[in-house]
C-alpha cells in the first residue's frame, strides 16, 4: 500500500505540477479489480464501483454508489450513448454527437466533455473533472481523476465509465 501511494504521488507530481488546478479539486484514483472498476478517494476509501456484468452475448454495466445500484443502458445509434438510471428514472444521459452529458429531472444541467489523452468535463466553460491515464505496457491502467469538490461523485463514476470505454474508438487516444 505504501509503495502504491509513493508511485501515485510520483505520478501526481510528474503530471500535475504545472497544471492550473485549484486547491478546490479533490484527487481520486481508479483501477480495474477483476471485472469491476473501483473509484477510490485520496485516502483510499472506496467511493463506488463500475460493475461489469457482461456475458458472451450481452454487454451490461452498472454503478454501485452509496449502497445503490444504478443501471447503465447503451442507447442510440451504434449504442454510443448511455443512460444512467435508478428505479426506471433516468438521472444522466449522454449525447456523443454534441459531446455532452445531461442531468435530467427538475435541476437540468448540461456538461460538455472532451475525450483524448486527458478526458475533461466542463460546465459553462468551467473545468469540473479531468481524468489522466497512467499505463505502461506491462500493467493495467491506473486512472487519476481530479474533480471539483462540488461535483456529484455519481457523475464522476459515469464520466469515468463513459470516457474509458472503447465505443467505436471514442476516448482514450489522441
Amino acid at each position: 500500500m505504501i509503495l502504491y501511494w509513493f508511485l501515485m504521488s510520483d505520478f501526481r507530481k510528474n503530471n500535475f505540477a504545472s497544471k492550473k488546478m485549484s486547491i478546490l479539486f479533490q484527487i481520486y484514483t481508479a483501477s480495474h479489480q477483476k471485472k469491476n472498476f473501483i473509484l477510490l478517494s485520496e485516502n483510499n476509501q472506496e467511493i463506488g464501483k463500475i460493475i461489469d456484468e457482461s456475458k458472451f452475448y450481452r454487454i451490461q454495466h452498472s454503478i454501485e454508489y452509496q449502497s445503490q445500484i444504478y443501471a447503465i443502458k447503451n442507447v442510440g445509434f451504434l449504442k454510443n450513448d448511455l443512460e444512467l438510471s435508478f428505479a426506471s428514472r433516468i438521472i444522466y444521459f449522454t449525447d456523443l454527437g454534441k459531446e455532452r452529458i445531461i442531468k435530467s429531472g427538475v435541476d437540468v444541467r448540461i456538461f460538455y466533455f472532451k475525450l483524448g489523452k486527458t478526458n475533461q468535463l466542463f460546465e459553462k466553460g468551467k473545468l469540473l473533472i479531468e481524468i489522466h491515464t497512467d499505463q505502461d505496457r506491462h500493467s493495467a491502467a491506473e486512472y487519476l481523476i481530479e474533480a471539483d469538490q462540488n461535483v456529484d461523485e455519481l457523475l464522476i463514476l459515469l464520466f469515468l465509465h463513459y470516457s474509458t470505454k472503447e465505443f467505436n474508438s471514442i476516448g482514450g487516444s489522441d
